[in-house]
This record gives C-alpha cells, sequence and structure tokens, in this order.
C-alpha cells in the first residue's frame, strides 16, 4: 500500500499532537509516594489519567491495570499489535537547563522538557497515529492496543503487574522507547553483588574503601582511607593527602554506561593499581587481589572464563559499579550482559565458582533475559521494510547490552525515536526533540502499526 495518505494525516493532526505531548509533559511524572490509587505516586497516576482521558476524548476504548498501567485500543480480531511506552519520567535534577524541564517550551522548533523523547512524545504520537489508521478506514486484521506504563523508570513493575496479573497480552509489537531503525538483539544481564564480613583486618588498617554510582554505571570516583602512610604510585586522576597520622587516597576515573564499560575507566580500579605495591595483608588484600586478577581493566570478563562472542550478538561486557569496605562488610557489584551463544546458568555458575573459591559469596543476584527477535521474522522484516521505504535510509538492525521495555513482552522490539545521528540527551540536563523529527517518527509509528496489524 502507498502510506502518503497515512503520512499526510499525521501532519494534518500536527498542532493537536504537539499540544497533548506538551500537557502532558507538564506533568511531574517522576516516582513518588505509593497510596492506595497511586501506586507510583501522585504524579505517574496524573500522566496515566491524561492519556486516558486523552483516548477517551478520541473516540476509543480505553483501560487499565489498577494505575499501574493504560491502554488504548482499536479494531477487531483474535489477535493484537501491541505498542509499549511509558509516562512516567526521570527526575529533572537541579542543573544545566536552558528551559524549565517541566514547562514543555518550544524554541526554534524544537520541544524542550522531560518525557519529549523518553517516552511521552512518542507513546502520546502513537494514540494519534491510532486515530490516523482509524479516521482513514484502513482495512485491519488485528486489533491494535497502545499500551502505557507509569513505572518504566523504576524497574518495569508496572509491566510485570500487568502480566503477572493476566491482562491480555500482544501477539507482536514494538516500544517507541530505544533507537531506529530497530534492536532485534538486547543482551541476557546478570547483576550480582558480591561480598563477606571483614574479619581479617590485616597489616594495614584500612579504614574505608569505595566508590561507585550504580551497578550499570562504571565507577567514576573512589576513595581509600587508611590508618598510617601507605605508598602512592603517582598518575593522572590520582590525588594523596596525609593528615592526622591517616593516608587518604582518591581517584577519579570515566564514567559510562554499564553496557559500554569499554568507554569508561574506573576509579576503583585505578585506585587500586595505584596502592597494590603495599602488603595490606588480611581480607582488604584478598578482596584487592581478587578485583585486580579476576576484574581489572577487563571489560568482557576473561579471567572470569564468561567471554561470549557472538558474530550477531556481540561479546560479553562486565562491569565494577559499587564498592565499599567500612571494617565490618566487604561489598562490590558486577553487571554482566551476554549475548545470545551464553547461557545464563553458565555465566552465573563461573562467577559463583570464581567467587566463592576466593572467600566472598552473593548477597544479592537478579537476571533478566536475553531478547532476541530474528531479523527474518515477521517483525523485525516489516519494521525494517517500514523504516528504509520511509526514510529511503539503509540502517542495519541492532543488538545491544542495554535493555528496552521491549524485554517485558513477548515478540516486541524496541522501535525509535532516535534516528542514529542524534545527539543523546534522553536522561539529560536539556532533553528535546526537534519537533520535524517527531513528527516523522510518530509516521513511522502509524506505517508500522498499521502493516504490523495485517496478517
Amino acid at each position: 500500500m502507498n502510506h502518503e495518505a497515512l503520512n499526510n494525516k499525521i501532519l494534518e493532526m500536527k498542532d493537536d499532537i504537539i499540544a497533548s505531548i506538551q500537557q502532558n509533559m507538564r506533568i511531574e511524572s517522576v516516582r513518588g509516594e505509593a497510596k492506595p490509587d497511586a501506586p507510583y505516586g501522585e504524579g505517574p497516576k496524573a500522566a496515566l489519567a491524561d492519556v486516558l482521558a486523552l483516548g477517551e476524548k478520541l473516540g476509543f476504548k480505553t483501560g487499565h491495570a489498577d494505575n499501574r498501567m493504560g491502554w488504548i485500543e482499536y479494531g477487531e480480531g483474535e489477535e493484537m499489535v501491541g505498542i509499549l511506552g511509558h509516562v512516567d519520567v526521570v527526575p529533572a535534577g537541579a542543573e544545566g537547563w536552558n528551559y524549565p524541564p517541566f514547562g514543555a517550551e518550544i524554541h526554534d522548533d524544537v520541544l524542550w522538557g522531560r518525557g519529549c523523547l523518553d517516552d511521552k512524545g512518542p507513546i502520546i504520537g502513537s494514540v494519534y497515529a491510532l486515530k490516523a489508521i482509524r479516521d482513514l478506514n484502513l482495512p485491519i486484521d488485528r486489533r491494535i492496543r497502545i499500551l502505557f506504563g507509569s513505572d518504566e523508570e523504576c524497574g518495569c513493575s508496572c509491566a510485570e503487574y500487568y502480566v503477572e496479573n493476566g491482562y491480555e497480552m500482544p501477539t507482536i509489537g514494538f516500544t517507541p522507547d530505544g533507537d531506529f531503525p530497530l534492536i532485534f538483539c538486547e543482551k541476557g544481564m546478570s547483576n550480582f553483588k558480591i561480598g563477606a564480613k571483614i574479619q581479617d583486618k590485616g597489616i594495614i588498617d584500612v579504614e574505608y574503601f569505595g566508590g561507585g554510582l550504580a551497578a550499570n554505571v562504571v565507577t567514576p570516583k573512589c576513595k581509600l582511607i587508611v590508618n598510617g602512610i601507605i605508598n602512592v604510585t603517582s598518575e593522572d586522576g590520582i590525588t594523596v593527602i596525609e593528615e592526622n597520622g591517616k593516608t587518604i587516597v582518591e581517584a577519579v576515573g570515566l564514567s559510562a554506561h554499564g553496557s559500554t564499560p569499554y568507554l569508561g575507566v574506573n576509579a576503583a580500579i585505578k585506585l587500586l593499581n595505584a596502592v597494590k605495591e603495599n602488603e595490606f595483608g588480611g581480607d582488604f588484600q584478598k578482596y584487592m587481589d581478587f578485583l585486580l586478577t579476576k576484574v581489572g581493566t577487563e571489560v568482557h570478563g576473561e579471567s572470569l572464563d564468561i567471554h561470549y562472542i557472538d558474530e550477531e550478538t556481540g561479546e560479553t561486557s562486565l562491569n565494577l559499579g559499587v564498592l565499599n569496605y567500612d571494617g565490618e562488610n566487604m561489598s562490590f557489584t558486577l553487571d554482566i550482559r551476554y549475548p545470545k551463544n551464553a547461557v545464563a546458568a553458565d555465566v552465573d555458575a563461573k562467577v559463583v565458582e570464581y567467587i566463592t573459591a576466593a572467600g566472598f559469596e552473593v548477597i544479592e543476584k537478579s537476571n533478566m533475559n536475553l531478547l532476541y527477535v530474528p531479523k527474518d521474522s515477521e517483525l523485525v522484516t516489516k519494521l525494517m521494510k517500514v523504516y528504509k521505504e520511509e526514510t529511503g535510509r539503509d540502517d542495519q538492525p541492532m543488538a545491544i547490552g542495554g535493555g528496552t521495555y521491549a524485554k517485558h513482552f513477548p515478540n516486541m522490539v524496541a522501535f525509535g525515536p532516535m534516528f542514529p545521528e542524534d545527539e543523546q540527551t534522553i536522561h539529560q540536563p536539556n532533553e528535546r526533540v526537534e519537533i520535524d523529527k517527531l513528527m516523522k517518527a510518530i509516521q513511522l509509528y502509524a506505517v508500522a502499526m498499521y502493516e504490523l496489524a495485517l496478517k
């Protein structure tokens, strides 16, 4: 089918689309205190209610799963196309904004503010894409349901609630909460918090060692406080203060996402390398030796025997994130992501084998399954055909180390809204989107929804 009518219909609704997106962006839908009818706080509930009200105003069937996830639906048929997005946002942060983060202001045809890309713009745009399909009376074989959660940024419990409570699952679909052209594989993940009680203080008394922001972030800063004077190898990013009989060593590395640790410099490893010539003895020596020999500057898990390489979906990544040694307990986190030729149980067993041999134990562990939708599947071939025909571009589908909302539903991939050349402003100060690019993404969503709704 020629999709010109669908594309034109989206452009006709441009003013209404942008106004609806702005209205929702002005709701500060950051997770707050849970209340009986607002499980994620008032902000996420208000944003959810706003989209439901839009669906009702536009004449669609609507529903919600106990104010956790809402939906807007059109069409008939046993099978269902699902478009999965979210209306909650990450906090704005205090600094760095050119315009108010919840002002939804437009300057020089750029929409500024939290949620314009992640994910209010794309999901509200998808509601209007559904309206375009309906208003043009296009024949479809599958129903289309726009699903919008309100806790994606804090763990996706909204999607888990929807699945666990038996709400209808899509047959096929996408999340407009990733990158174009599409993401066909998201690596499997294993996250460990590893540690032990401190029983042997050793030769050098370590008062404190620690750093890190999160398990999925390369440790940007790290500090060591020792009672006594120790030798420290001088290098850039290492500072040493000797005062009151103590040595305080601080290291500054380079932060990066845990899925791409090779783009960062781990401050904890940098600091340990700077002090490793000292004989600490005891548990800190054990802690340091394990981190330097089994993690070190490796980013693929070679020394833990978990380095898998797959031609199609990449290789293992290993990130050391948060560390703490406080005189009573010692711990560190490992964020591991692996391609489709790895088996999660094998990865976990190897890690446990090595940490147990070194005298540590697993304090916490979580896993997230691999998402892999073959490139020759109906879903990927249809979406790639839409993308290439509608943009004239030849970008290729991607495998990533990160995780998207798509992981929570079967037969679903991430499809936009970010184009390959776009500056990454999601979760950053000055989140923004060119209105023309957002409208192009919404046109792509309309065509993709229509094509997926045809058998």
